[in-house]
């Protein structure tokens, strides 16, 4: 009976110790969505800033009565788009490296879980298979 008791504490155990290591899956999944978001609102503030540079140069090169689309104004405008896209393109990086990162601890925690519950298991299997071998040997014929 004793032996039953500590078997079944033993899967409850690691019952519990799984479900906290799903628990901690879940929760770095939701701090990497929330971290790829800010990398998200980092890249369409890099937009609206690229936008913003263009108006601008359109609009100094029109007061000016320079060609906004041709020469010097031109080149000016390929060049800050140019740098933009390229911090635009770091910001999505930014992202999927994070997304992929947290995905893989939290894919590590579930496999933790698991290990953690097979543990369990074989543990209670052990005590349980220990307690019918001393039980075997118990109320048998005298020896010797």
């Amino acid at each position: 009976m004793t032996a039953t008791l500590s078997a079944y504490s033993q899967i409850q155990a690691g019952k519990a110790q799984a479900r906290g290591l799903a628990a901690q899956a879940t929760q770095t999944r939701i701090e990497t969505r929330s971290e790829a978001l800010k990398y998200k609102q980092q890249g369409v503030a890099v937009l609206d800033n690229i936008l913003q540079t263009q108006a601008n140069m359109l609009a100094r090169a029109g007061a000016g009565n320079v060609d906004p689309f041709s020469g010097s104004a031109m080149a000016l405008r390929y060049r800050a788009l140019a740098k933009g896209s390229e911090e635009f393109y770091l910001t999505k990086e930014g992202a999927t490296i994070v997304t992929a990162t947290g995905e893989a601890q939290a894919n590590e925690y579930i496999r933790q879980g698991r290990a953690v519950m097979q543990g369990a298991i074989l543990g209670a299997g052990i005590t349980l298979g220990t307690a019918a071998v001393s039980a075997g040997g118990i109320g048998g014929p005298p020896t010797g």
